[in-house]
């Protein structure tokens, strides 16, 4: 069966099928009319029909009957009019006109234009009484009856003439391509909608939608899963469903985030939007989701966006120590580990506390949640608050576009880390105090709290306890975050790993300057050790990346390490024996690469002619 099927009323219309050869176009007709073409109609559509076309009386009853699928009528043209006005002028005798009001008002402007006698108008609306209309027509004089076939053989059995108002080629073609346009706009209707149910069937929520009746018009398999899931409480979720929508058309307002219960066990998280369509409320929708399934979501969306840029890549695997302070250190740090305690690491400026803080997140339960770091002393307080808190739109001047996630939110789950703790201000002190006493934010400019997960580890230069005394640093806060107490020594406390962070960082420059040194002598090693390093191993590592990038040869000597220290170890007369002992070396080792050239050897050693010439006298050489 096609997807298009004429009901055919009379064999004209058969001949006029046969003749526009419809089969091949894809149009099936069927010769059948009034109760007949309804039985046929149904059976069409059954077979898969989309699209009805018809006529006259036949048309009617279809459409009453199967008012869901469209139903073309077949017009009658101007010259279908025409041709049977004329044949009826033919007859002679008083004309009546049993059709509709729109084709009586065709017949009328024909007669008018031909300048012929008005005919006689019997109206013959939907569901008309045949018979009655005829014998009306007849009591009133009429001896000729203009209708359909139907009217024609009712006016013929009362012994009138009848004429049969035929459809002509012309009126079939225009039906057909009215047909043809009503399928092809059912095809994107039908397309659009297994797209849209496609759409809200692929997502992880429910979707409830009603109209403005009230009436359920879209439940995708996600809602209807949830209810099936709670049948016992189904009832009372749709009546409070049902009510909820209801409040929603009528006050145009969205509701985000109502928690409702259905069943016993089944808790979800709901948000209603009202549907308007051209200024007026057509429905509304329910959108839902488990609330352990929301819950879910959000640590994962959390986590995702957190640990863009927010990973801990230290371990205690690589913190190397000859130092049997060092080793005990890590020993209670990895012990701390374990634990969900908040850490407070002690430490001088390039100590390393932040490796600490990496390794500490990396042993710990929360190592596959992100490591936030965030320098306190480094952005400014009112920029730190909003970093730290996060914000909402339009919560002061410059405040992003639809707000942002605080580094204590992206920590969620994680563990977040503050440097330079004692550089925070009173204000952000207390702000910090009830994160750590309630785990909850406020976002700046907002008043709605956000429970969080983290684990705080902080770390000062700072003596915290002399600020609490000069009432600089908060006691409560101080206590708090001193729970447990990681106290790293400095590199001048530990320099028997000085050679062990050479060769470390020798390896990492070498990575990143794609250079070849090989190591520095043990005689430059020594001449490292001289050093008390205040900066500690950030200081160390400037020194050996600055080595690294102006070496001469694969191995560095001690010459450049002299180079790049003298400036920075006591002066010739305040220094030690050996440190004097090995200035001559490199003096007397730079004369004999140049030949004896006073000048030269200066220029290799970094320093002034004058300055060699002063140290030669004074070892009177």
């Amino acid at each position: 069966m096609s997807e298009i099927v004429l009901i055919a009323p009379d064999h004209e219309i058969v001949e006029l099928a046969e003749k526009l050869g419809l089969q091949g176009r894809q149009i099936s007709y069927i010769p059948a009319r009034l109760h007949e073409g309804v039985t046929a109609a149904k059976a069409a559509v059954s077979a898969g029909a989309k699209v009805l076309i018809t006529r006259g009386i036949t048309f009617h009853m279809i459409l009453n009957a199967i008012p869901n699928v469209p139903v073309i009528e077949i017009p009658y043209t101007g010259y279908d009019i025409l041709r049977s006005r004329l044949t009826a002028a033919r007859q002679g005798g008083q004309l009546a006109l049993a059709t509709d009001k729109q084709v009586a008002g065709g017949f009328a402007s024909i007669e008018e234009i031909l300048e012929l006698p008005a005919s006689m108008q019997v109206h013959l609306e939907d569901g008309a009484d045949i018979a009655a209309a005829i014998l009306k027509a007849r009591d009133l004089g009429a001896t000729t009856i203009i209708g359909s076939r139907s009217v024609v053989e009712t006016a013929e059995s009362y012994g009138l003439t009848g004429i049969t108002l035929a459809s002509g080629r012309e009126g079939l073609e225009q039906a057909i391509s009215l047909a043809v346009q009503h399928l092809s706009n059912q095809r994107l209707e039908e397309q659009a909608a297994r797209q849209l149910e496609t759409i809200i069937n692929s997502i992880n929520y429910g979707v409830l939608a009603i109209d403005h009746t009230g009436a359920v018009t879209a439940m995708n398999i996600e809602a209807a899963r949830l209810f099936n899931l709670a049948k016992a409480g189904w009832a009372a979720a749709e009546s409070s469903f049902i009510q909820r929508l209801w409040e929603c058309m009528a006050t145009r307002e969205r509701q985000i985030g109502v928690v409702e219960r259905i069943g016993r066990d089944c808790t979800i998280a709901v948000s209603f939007q009202p549907v308007v369509v051209s200024g007026e409320v057509a429905g509304a929708v329910a959108t839902f989701q488990l609330i352990d399934q929301l819950q879910e979501l959000e640590q994962k969306t959390r986590q995702e966006l957190s640990l863009q840029g927010r990973i801990a890549r230290a371990s205690f695997l690589d913190i190397e120590t000859r130092t049997p302070a060092m080793h005990k250190v890590i020993e209670e740090a990895k012990r701390f580990a374990g634990y969900n305690s908040t850490v407070l690491i002690l430490g001088e400026t390039g100590a390393g506390k932040e490796y600490f803080a990496q390794a500490i997140h990396q042993a710990s339960p929360r190592r596959n949640g992100p490591f936030v770091a965030v320098n306190c002393a480094a952005i400014p307080e009112t920029i730190l608050e909003s970093e730290l808190f996060g914000h909402v739109e339009g919560a002061f001047t410059g405040a992003k576009k639809g707000g942002k996630t605080g580094l204590f939110e992206q920590a969620h789950r994680g563990t977040i880390f503050l440097d330079e703790i004692g550089e925070m201000s009173d204000s952000l002190q207390t702000r910090l105090l009830r994160v750590l006493q309630e785990h909850q934010v406020y976002r700046v400019g907002d008043d709605r709290v956000i429970p969080v997960d983290i684990r705080v580890i902080a770390a000062t230069n700072r003596n915290l306890q002399a600020r609490m005394t000069d009432q600089k640093f908060r006691a409560d806060l101080y206590y708090r975050l001193a729970v447990l107490t990681v106290s790293i020594p400095p590199l001048r406390a530990r320099k028997d790993d000085i050679g062990l962070f050479v060769r470390s960082f020798v390896a990492n420059c070498n990575q990143k300057f794609h250079t070849s040194v090989k190591y520095i002598e043990p005689q430059g090693i020594s001449l490292l050790a001289q050093y008390d390093w205040p900066g500690n191993i950030r200081e160390l590592h400037n020194i050996i990346e600055r080595l690294v990038v102006l070496a001469a040869a694969p191995v560095i000597t001690r010459q450049e390490v002299w180079s790049c220290l003298k400036n920075l170890l006591p002066a010739p007369d305040q220094a030690p024996a050996e440190l004097k002992d090995f200035e001559i070396a490199a003096i007397r080792e730079a004369l004999a690469k140049t030949g004896g050239n006073k000048q030269q050897a200066a220029k290799l050693l970094g320093i002034g002619r004058s300055t060699l010439w002063r140290k030669l006298r004074e070892w009177g050489e």
